[in-house]
Formats: structure tokens, sequence, C-alpha cells
């Protein structure tokens, strides 16, 4: 008889652009299946890798602030250079592109070595911004999920002001300041705020439609190669992963629809199954 089985307690955030997060404050899978782990504890439940729409949403608290400082970066290798309107950045075709900023930009200092060669993602400039922007401090684990991204879409709602809105980053890399990782989204101007306001920003990172999936707590891993214990025999087998939800992650290759597999996955158990 088919039971649910607690697998692990744990906080999953699950949102999608122009909603507020829901905090989720267990997981359940439905298990066919249960086995003993080598306490002979029974802990051990089963899920079948299923076809769903996966929306991969960065969920960040934000403050309202005013005068800060951000940074600029290349968006391609090149170099940056000096024009008669300011600062221009010249792409691996050669031909230099103004480098256009908000007219609330108050002050631009460079931080690369004019002419010299940068890479993708490399800070170029820093601007003083007197406008109010939402500020989002990220964590390391964060900065690497949005390592390499641009998100599709930017979005976001303030305690106390009108609903969801739609907001600009300043740039779609976080500024790091000493130990600080920043992110700056430019406030409409009709969002009714003040400075010290508090809300939630959501990137839309990525979206896959009717792709195969799994819990999270079903592989080892969160980003491009995991492993998960799959087969009668519930062998260690690894899988390339895709994009994720916080709840469910994409499976790209390994295992497909239909198939059962083990949780807790092989980080959890040991990797002898």
């Amino acid at each position: 008889m088919t039971r649910t089985v607690p697998v692990l307690r744990r906080a999953l955030g699950a949102a999608v652009a122009g909603s507020v997060v829901a905090a989720l404050a267990g997981c359940y899978v439905s298990s066919s299946e249960s086995v003993s782990d080598p306490d002979n504890t029974e802990v051990v439940a089963s899920a079948t890798v299923t076809s769903r729409t996966i929306t991969d949403v960065l969920t960040l608290d934000v403050t309202v602030t005013s005068g800060a400082d951000y940074a600029i970066t290349a968006n391609a290798a090149g170099r940056l250079n000096e024009s008669q309107e300011g600062y221009a950045f010249s792409g691996a075709d050669g031909v230099a592109q103004p480098i256009t900023l908000p007219a609330t930009v108050t002050s631009v200092q460079p931080l690369a070595a004019l002419e010299a060669e940068v890479g993708e993602g490399t800070p170029l400039l820093s601007a003083h911004d007197s406008a109010l922007l939402l500020m989002a401090t990220l964590t390391p684990a964060q900065v690497l999920r949005l390592a390499g991204r641009t998100p599709n879409a930017a979005r976001a709602q303030l305690t106390g002001s009108t609903g969801p809105f739609d907001c600009t980053l300043a740039d779609p890399r976080p500024t790091h300041d000493g130990d600080v990782y920043a992110l700056y989204c430019r406030l409409p101007t009709d969002v009714p705020s003040v400075v010290g306001a508090t809300g939630l920003l959501a990137l839309t990172l990525d979206e896959r439609v009717d792709v195969p999936s799994l819990p999270i707590d079903a592989v080892a891993g969160t980003r491009e190669r995991g492993m998960v214990y799959a087969g009668e025999g519930h062998e260690p087998r690894p899988v390339e992963l895709g994009i994720t939800d916080g709840a469910y992650i994409e499976i790209v290759s390994g295992v497909k629809v239909g198939d059962v597999v083990r949780i807790p996955s092989p980080s959890l158990l040991g990797s002898d199954g």
C-alpha cells in the first residue's frame, strides 16, 4: 500500500515572478517502497521521474536606498575606452559602443584600465546614482546561482506600497564591495516609497516546459552534474542536471520519465548505497 514518508525537514523557497514567496515547511514524497538504512532505521523512500514545467526564480529581500554606488560590468570580452560622451566599450568586432547611464547618475569612475583587454563580467565603471534603488544583499550561494546568467525578468513588491511592479537592474551582476555582494534594481518613479522600505525582488532566471524532473532530495548535487540511486539494485548513477525551482530539479540525462530512484540521495546515505 502506498504511503507518504517524511524524508527531510527543510525550508524551501518556491516563488514565481510577480508573486510572494511561499515557505514550505517540510518536503514529502510518495513512496511505493521503503528501504532500511545501514542502521535498520526505516527512512528511505522512492520517487518517480516525472515531466513538469520548472521556473527558476531567485527571490531576494530588498531595502530601498539612495545614493548607491554600483559597478557597470562588461557584457563580453573587450576594452574600455574614453569617448566624447564619457565612456565606450569595444567588443570582439572592435567597434566602440557608448556606455549609456541613467540621468540620475551623478559621477562615474573607471574601474578597469583604459584600452586593456578584459573578460566578460569585469567591472568597468563605478556609478554613483542619486535615484531610489532596491538593494538586495546576496549570499555567496546566491551569487554562484546567478553567475553567468542574465535574469529574464525582474519583479518586485514593497511592504505597505502598491502591488507588484517591474524594475530594471542597474547591472545584471552583483557589485562586490568588501565582504558584501549587492544587486540594485531601479524603482519606478510612480511607486510610492521611502528610503528604508523593505520588500521582495524576484528574478526569473530560466524556465523549462515539460522536462524530466525529480525532487531535490532524490539528487546529490544541484548544478550541472549529480548522482542518484536508480534501478532495482539502487546503484549510484550519474545524471546531468538542468535548472531547479527549489523543490524539483531538471534531469537532462541519466534517467528518464518513469524511472524510479531512491530517496535520500547518495550524498545522504553514502556512496556504497
